[in-house]
């Protein structure tokens, strides 16, 4: 069952991962990127349970991912109803983590970020802004990106399938920005992954 994932985990989890599911009934797939979601678990309608996980080439993010969805099937065969990312999920969460939080397993910056993280941990590593940004210097990327809280209000950058956005002012924790195509705003969070257009004027 952990032949399938062993190429995308740090060496130093693999036994560990394995401990963890060797007696459990759990289809595991690896599929390619999503950009709403880093990976999910689902019980089908005929009683089988299935984790998916981004393929990422990014050994922290996707050991992360896993541990994350993991804790979801623990939770829901014992409890089943219970809410999604709440205390079960995140004790849950928390217990199955612990044992990885070593230097043998993670780089020291991500440690520091994962032992504040951990505290109370979020539906998803996104809306951890610091957290976030030390896992993307991990991934396995040549693209060249800023951070939309790099840049000042009134900038124009390009954003996923190289929509046109005007950064306009931040909102609590978030951005509000306006799509110059369709004039529509939108929040993003201050980690978003844009391109700058080097024409605008600030």
């Amino acid at each position: 069952m952990i032949s399938n994932l062993e190429e995308f985990l740090p060496v130093n989890s693999i036994n560990y991962v394995s401990s963890l599911i060797e007696k459990e009934n759990i289809q595991f797939k690896v599929v390619k990127q999503r950009r709403s979601k880093h990976g999910d678990f689902k019980r089908t309608i005929n009683g089988d349970y299935i984790i998916t996980i981004n393929r990422f080439y990014n050994q922290y993010r996707f050991i992360l991912t896993l541990i994350h969805e993991l804790a979801h099937y623990f939770v829901t065969i014992k409890y089943y109803k219970a809410k999604p990312h709440g205390k079960l999920w995140k004790n849950k969460f928390k217990q199955l983590l612990n044992p990885l939080l070593d230097k043998s397993v993670f780089p020291n910056d991500l440690l520091k970020c994962l032992s504040i993280h951990m505290k109370n941990p979020k539906s998803t590593f996104s809306y951890d802004l610091e957290l976030s940004k030390v896992l993307d210097k991990y991934d396995n990327s040549r693209q060249k990106y800023f951070y939309l809280d790099q840049v000042n209000d009134g900038e124009i950058f390009f954003y996923g399938d190289g929509n046109k956005f005007l950064k306009i002012k931040k909102r609590r924790k978030r951005y509000l920005c306006e799509n110059l195509i369709n004039k529509k705003k939108y929040l993003f969070l201050g980690n978003a992954k844009i391109k700058i257009d080097e024409n605008s004027s600030n």
